[in-house]
């Protein structure tokens, strides 16, 4: 796998930069002229209702943990996780830890930033120290500060599939990652992007939600059932299924206030609200020319969305959309960072982040 090019220390962090318009795309521009837009496609929008097989719910537990990392050869996608819930008593239960409050980022190169949304700006936390030389495919971060990251290997070269493991870390100190043993490929799960939780509005409590890949190199699929979502069990180590999905491999994002959106679709992407508890569809939004890219990430802040995929390679782009349409642009997908200073292969924002923009 190709290692970044590192980057000057005064770049590390970077400012507010508008790209031109998005080369992935040929949609006309909504946006302010310095930044490129991508046009939604389809009737559906943000809130639209559709139709998904009845599926049966397992039970779902609490979970915390930690991210960790490393390169690899094969297709990488992160899932991000998302946004901060109430301030209500119930957070007495669950606690965040300090400094919670923005983005986190995986590095091609292992290591672990931060992305300042409102700033537009990228600083570097630290090189991670897991123990293994796998490469990087996803991350969640929990309300207690750890990350836990899912990393990948070529399992089987002759038929050149790929499996994960997985390993946390605390994210104000990379180097302390540690292997809580699981087993990889553990209940049939050979690979997935996750993202915490909130249990609702009014309960903060978090758990790790997953998206089944099926590890075939080649790409990420959608179809019938092609996939599953799951939560993950912490004491047992593995995750239960919850319910089939269209989509073998996507990344996965929640909120504070209970919800679970995935970033997927072939060839174009999607946004898609699930029901975290059936695995039904409740919502999608098509996008137009908007590829998931060889390495994927997203998360929820603030009341948008925000898409790490490849750009300039080897740097990633920063696109965000206006879920909320809290920027008066009608739900407009745009460009905010062209070139990002890594490659990002995987993002988390805990559900202590906030849920609404901020003032």
């Amino acid at each position: 796998m190709r290692t970044l090019a590192r980057l000057p220390a005064a770049l590390l962090l970077i400012s507010a930069c508008g790209g031109g318009e998005d080369d992935d795309t040929g949609a006309a521009t909504t946006a302010s002229a310095s930044q490129g837009s991508i046009s939604l496609s389809g009737p559906t929008a943000p809130g639209t209702t559709t139709t998904a097989a009845d599926t049966t719910a397992t039970g779902e537990l609490v979970t915390t943990g930690g991210p960790t990392t490393s390169e690899t050869n094969g297709p990488k996608f992160d899932l991000g996780d998302a946004t901060g819930g109430p301030d209500t008593g119930a957070q007495e239960m669950c606690p965040c830890a300090p400094k919670l409050d923005l983005i986190y980022l995986l590095s091609d190169d292992r290591e672990l930033w931060t992305y300042a949304p409102l700033s537009d700006s990228f600083t570097m936390i630290g090189p991670l120290g897991c123990p293994t030389t796998d490469g990087t495919f996803s991350m969640g971060v929990g309300r207690d500060g750890k990350a836990w990251i899912q990393t990948t290997y070529l399992e089987d070269q002759i038929n050149q599939t790929y499996i994960g493991d997985l390993f946390i870390l605390d994210v104000n100190d990379p180097a302390n990652c540690t292997d809580p043993g699981y087993t990889p490929g553990a209940g049939g799960w050979q690979h997935f992007g996750m993202g915490f939780v909130s249990n609702s509005a009014s309960d903060p409590c978090d758990k790790l939600y997953a998206q089944h890949w099926n590890g075939i190199a080649g790409g990420f699929t959608e179809g019938p059932n092609d996939g599953l979502l799951g939560v993950f069990d912490p004491v047992a180590l593995q995750v239960k299924t919850i319910g089939p999905t269209d989509y073998n491999g996507a990344e996965l994002t929640g909120t504070g206030d209970g919800r679970l959106f995935a970033f997927a679709g072939a060839p174009s992407s999607k946004l898609i609200e699930f029901d975290k508890a059936t695995a039904q569809v409740l919502a999608t939004t098509p996008f137009n020319n908007f590829p998931l890219t060889s390495a994927f990430a997203f998360a929820f802040w603030g009341g948008d969305f925000y898409f790490f995929t490849e750009g300039n390679l080897p740097y990633s782009k920063v696109t965000k959309l206006d879920y909320d349409n809290s920027d008066g642009g009608g739900n407009a997908l745009t460009t905010v960072n062209a070139m990002a200073p890594i490659r990002i292969v995987g993002a988390g924002v805990s559900t202590c982040a906030p849920v609404l923009p901020p003032g």
